[in-house]
């Protein structure tokens, strides 16, 4: 038996992360199409690995509804995803939290660290999308972390209710 509110709300914030990765991954590769520099390759594998856990949500909440949610099968997706969702972590993170020149250095030292701002004029816009680019990686970073941690919640929640149903048959 499925704790119904756990798995709820794991599938619900699984899903959100899953969403906030590909569109945050999609509007960076289009950025790097519109600066024509190359796409590196840990994006489409972020895009898709988001595109795979919010099928995964989908196809579990379909499956709890019609009463054939089994343990197994979402234990070793849940593995496989939690896999997923730790290599593009740690990709992510050498990106952002790297050696110099990292995503995070050049943040602190071209745009938090420039001087008073603001009025109306295309400096400013550019300052609002350099501020906005700089939160939106940290805020990815944040979702793969939070969708790793949830995916081993969720196959050890899997692993727990298969211990459950075998004691049953003993």
């Amino acid at each position: 038996m499925w704790p119904e509110v756990a798995l709820s709300l794991l599938l619900f914030v699984l899903f959100v992360c899953g969403a906030i990765t590909v569109g945050t991954y999609s509007y960076f590769a289009y950025v790097q199409t519109r600066l024509m520099v190359s796409i590196p390759w840990y994006y489409y594998f972020l895009i898709a690995t988001g595109s795979l856990t919010m099928i995964f949500v989908i196809v579990a909440v379909v499956l709890y509804y019609i009463h054939l949610l089994l343990p197994l099968p979402i234990v070793l997706a849940s593995f496989i995803l939690f896999i997923f969702w730790l290599t593009g972590l740690v990709k992510a993170s050498i990106e952002l939290w790297g050696p110099m020149g990292s995503v995070n250095d050049n943040c602190v030292r071209y745009v938090y660290a420039a001087g008073f701002w603001g009025g109306r004029s295309l400096d400013t816009l550019a300052r609002i999308q350099q501020e906005g680019m700089c939160n939106l990686w940290k805020t990815a970073f944040a979702m793969e972390m939070i969708a790793s941690f949830v995916s081993v919640w969720i196959c050890l929640m899997g692993w727990q209710v298969m211990s459950a149903a075998r004691e049953r048959y003993v």
